[in-house]
């Protein structure tokens, strides 16, 4: 299953929810113009209006306007609601953040699967919110970017279920991160907030009239109002429908889609098959009786609301057989009854592998491999996030859990090897940070300057929730004090541009000083200079002493995409590839489309596979590569085809 893929048909859906909205917007037009047209019959005016009985020009004119302008101002507004990203949605459907350093068993555990599963993905640990009020099982993922991406899930889905069914329903979770879909999903959200307004101005008005039945201006004006409440209503169902029909026609396919990845993730399909069926088993299911439910209903795992007309998800039964074949159709009832720690089970994981215990040896790989590990995330990987997780030391991801702990880890993994430029740094920290911090991040540094690049970026993965909570001020404090770390011996190494291209890119996105980016580039007709750049750059890292086989790296890089593009990829010479032009050349694919970004990143690994391996070194610099153009990518491992 190919993430770039899936990420490129999610931006197409927008095509057809413009195409449903429109037909939403006529009907909702046709129904609004008939209850004006009553409204007037009704009460023999004509205010001007003029037109037989039916059939009113000047009326529709106005209704269409009046009925455009109101979706349009109420969408807006719920879209710019909505700006803040996943964080908005679960604390507008009752979220609790989950405490990072919470010792309660249940949290716990679910916080120990979202961090494996997003070092096993290669992007920043998304916040985890509770529903604590509701003891059904469900689940959801939101946010526009995986910057400001948010995994909730209800009080029963923590509790009820065991390791590994909880494992499948934030595997499924994560799938929609990774597919792209939380994006449009938040969109459709604004949207249909526009066309089910008019119902809510029903029942305004509705409810206006019977608190004031009893004033002055009660009789025949009161009724009008009545009248044109309930109409309100009744065109409030017109909307309802065309809702329903989006989110079906949108969400559906994605679900079986986010259950086969889970599957795909995990290798274990009874654990999600095992969830499907406790929701069939559980009296409450998966229904969320939060009111906001039915505005994201399109969110959730699993229903959330009671319609079996236009559902948003498919059948249960039909979601169970696909996972389980051989299931017999019978669904045990769900005891409501926590899961212990004694009755929950644990996969056993294999210990780190040498390569990445290593920093300094090289993952050997092929092409193909290297492709698949970059298009689609695999059980290989879900094992190595686990073990990532579960080798660390406990006080490394102690400090990562706490906001001064996590800058320390930040500035512990900048700090230079070189013993003079690392006396220079630690001055610049000593006149700007408290002694216990300088001594925490002096000491982090003895531990993990030698790590593999695979085990230092997931530091920074688990460091970003805790950086999330800084204050604004306290924000760019850090930021301005990261970038002098960075560039006081005037000169940016890899590791420094790599770990400000991941801490910078995902912060900003998440205290709003950086937009999601808008596609401007299909194909690499416009970018030929900024591939060159970039492969360039790479060709020459893995073999800095050889010229000859660097040509060679790059060559067969390019070959593809000058072929497939039809234009000429130029070689570009080391004082034509300083970080400030490939910052720029990145900044230019962060506008390219999922497939572009796609077949860069398959050049990229092209390039450093020319000795059959990729160093910590290279995939570091395609990790920040991808990072810094919008697509995070999971760790390099020998992973096997998918079928």
């Amino acid at each position: 299953m190919d993430f770039f893929e899936h990420q490129e048909q999610a931006r197409r859906k927008t095509g057809l929810l413009i195409l449903y909205f429109a037909l939403a917007l006529a009907g909702i037009i046709a129904a609004t113009y008939a209850l004006v047209v009553g409204l007037l019959s009704v009460t023999g005016e004509d205010f001007g209006v003029q037109g037989s009985q039916f059939w009113r020009p000047t009326a529709l004119i106005g209704t269409s306007a009046a009925t455009l302008l109101v979706v349009f101002l109420a969408s807006a507004f719920k879209s710019m609601q909505l700006s803040g990203g996943g964080k908005v949605v679960a604390s507008e459907l009752g979220g609790r953040e989950l405490d990072s350093n919470t010792i309660d068993f249940h949290e716990r555990r679910l916080l120990n699967i979202v961090e494996e599963m997003a070092i096993a993905s290669g992007v920043p640990v998304p916040t985890v919110y509770v529903m604590d009020k509701e003891g059904s099982i469900n689940a959801f993922a939101a946010g526009k970017t995986t910057s400001d991406a948010v995994i909730g899930v209800t009080r029963g889905c923590m509790t009820l279920l065991t390791r590994d069914e909880l494992q499948g329903v934030i595997a499924h979770e994560f799938s929609h991160i990774l597919n792209g879909d939380m994006r449009l999903n938040i969109r459709l959200m604004g949207i249909l907030f526009g066309i089910l307004f008019l119902a809510l101005m029903g029942e305004m008005l509705m409810r206006s009239t019977f608190y004031s039945r009893y004033s002055s201006r009660k009789g025949g004006g009161t009724f009008v109002i009545l009248a044109a409440g309930l109409g309100l209503i009744a065109i409030g169902y017109v909307g309802s429908f065309f809702a329903r029909l989006i989110k079906a026609s949108i969400s559906r396919h994605r679900e079986f889609l986010a259950d086969a990845s889970a599957v795909q993730f995990t290798r274990n399909p009874d654990g999600l098959g095992g969830a499907l069926m406790k929701i069939g088993g559980l009296s409450s299911g998966s229904s969320i009786a939060h009111p906001m439910a039915k505005d994201a209903s399109h969110l959730f795992f699993g229903n959330a609301i009671s319609s079996s007309l236009l559902a948003t998800h498919p059948p249960l039964e039909t979601r169970i057989h696909r996972l389980l074949p051989s299931w017999s159709g019978r669904i045990k009832a769900t005891s409501s009854t926590p899961i212990s720690q004694k009755e929950d089970s644990q996969t056993k994981r294999s210990p780190l592998t040498s390569c990445i215990a290593n920093g300094h040896s090289k993952i050997q790989l092929t092409e193909a491999e290297a492709a698949e590990s970059l298009r689609s995330l695999h059980p290989e990987q879900v094992d190595l996030g686990a073990a990532v997780h579960q080798g660390l030391p406990k006080h490394w991801t102690t400090e990562c859990r706490t906001t001064s702990g996590a800058q320390s880890m930040i500035f512990a993994l900048l700090l230079a090897q070189d013993e003079k430029a690392r006396l220079e740094e630690l001055e610049l920290l000593k006149a700007n940070v408290d002694k216990a911090t300088l001594k925490t991040l002096s000491r982090l540094f003895t531990e993990v300057y030698s790590a593999h690049s695979t085990i230092k970026l997931s530091l920074v993965d688990l460091a970003i929730p805790s950086l999330r909570h800084l204050s604004i001020e306290e924000f760019q404090q850090f930021r301005d004090l990261t970038h002098q770390l960075i560039t006081i011996d005037k000169k940016v190494n890899l590791f420094e541009f790599t770990l400000l291209q991941v801490v910078t890119r995902h912060l900003d996105t998440w205290f709003g000083l950086r937009k999601p980016s808008r596609i401007k580039y299909r194909s690499f007709r416009h970018l030929a200079d900024e591939t060159g750049i970039l492969l360039s750059t790479l060709s020459v890292l893995g073999r800095p002493d050889n010229d000859s086989h660097s040509r060679e790296a790059f060559d067969a890089a390019t070959q593809p995409l000058e072929e497939n593009s039809r234009i000429s990829i130029p070689h570009k010479s080391g004082d034509q590839c300083g970080l400030d032009r490939i910052d720029a050349a990145l900044q230019k694919f962060d506008c390219a489309s999922p497939t572009v970004k796609r077949d860069l990143l398959e050049a990229c690994a092209k390039s450093v596979l020319a000795d059959g391996a990729i160093s910590s070194r290279e995939s570091e610099l395609i990790r920040a590569i991808a990072d810094a153009i919008g697509c995070p990518i999971p760790p390099f491992v020998r992973a096997a085809p998918l079928i």
